[in-house]
């Protein structure tokens, strides 16, 4: 492995993980197979999407609702294949998503309902990222860090049982184009990180035959380290 980068290792201390998304699917295009591979350690992992996913229909057909509902039963689906504990949606529109005030308060609630002690969500500095959702919930993400620890932040929201002040102590940012500095082989687990993308039929009609393009980006990475599938991060320093 190239000495600068780091692999599975860099998640040992994890326990508890929330990943923050803009769609259905994104969790698990980006890092289904890591997450899959926590969770078979037993780190306790919480989704979250931001939209709905309401706009990404192949079938010109559907209502927005109609897809929004089932984005939702793919999103139960996947997240069973992945072991994930939670899955939440915070229903905001697809191709929408701004990283405000009323999202960003949103987001702090659930770091500090979830205790998670782990963030993994989209880099939103990357010049090549150019879904705005995709943006947005990386930024939100990143801006509900610090007042999820301030306990005169929305007092309100650890008047719930078992709620706390925020207690993140990593960040790792996923799709961070050159910049990455962990790299995970997720060969071993590839059959359920395709598994749990193609739970998404909506987006993906065509089976296993509609992610040659996620095939090509993961064997790309993972050219970097000499394996077959690998997918990658870059880890913020955080305080």
């Amino acid at each position: 492995m190239t000495p600068y980068l780091r692999g599975l290792e860099a998640f040992t201390d994890v326990q508890r993980l929330i990943v923050i998304a803009a769609h259905p699917d994104d969790l698990e295009t980006m890092c289904g197979g890591t997450v899959y591979q926590l969770a078979q350690r037993g780190v306790e992992i919480f989704s979250v999407n931001c939209t709905l996913g309401d706009i990404g229909a192949q079938d010109a057909a559907l209502s927005r609702l109609e897809l929004a509902n089932i984005r939702q039963r793919e999103t139960e689906t996947a997240a069973r294949i992945l072991n994930l504990r939670q899955t939440f949606n915070l229903g905001r529109p697809d191709g929408e998503l701004v990283p405000d005030l009323a999202l960003r308060a949103e987001i702090a609630h659930l770091y500090r309902r979830t205790q998670a002690d782990t963030l993994f969500t989209f880099d939103p500095y990357w010049a090549g990222q150019i879904h705005p959702d995709h943006r947005a919930a990386g930024q939100a993400a990143l801006d509900a860090y610090m007042p999820s620890k301030m306990p005169l932040y929305r007092p309100e929201q650890l008047n719930e049982a078992g709620a706390g002040r925020g207690c993140l102590a990593r960040v790792f940012l996923f799709s961070p184009g050159a910049e990455a500095n962990v790299v995970v082989d997720v060969t071993a687990v590839y059959p359920q990180k395709i598994a749990a993308s193609m739970a998404h039929v909506s987006q993906f009609p065509e089976g296993e035959a509609s992610l040659d393009w996620l095939k090509a980006i993961d064997t790309g990475i993972g050219e970097k380290i000499g394996v077959p599938y690998a997918e990658q991060f870059k880890q913020m320093n955080v305080w």
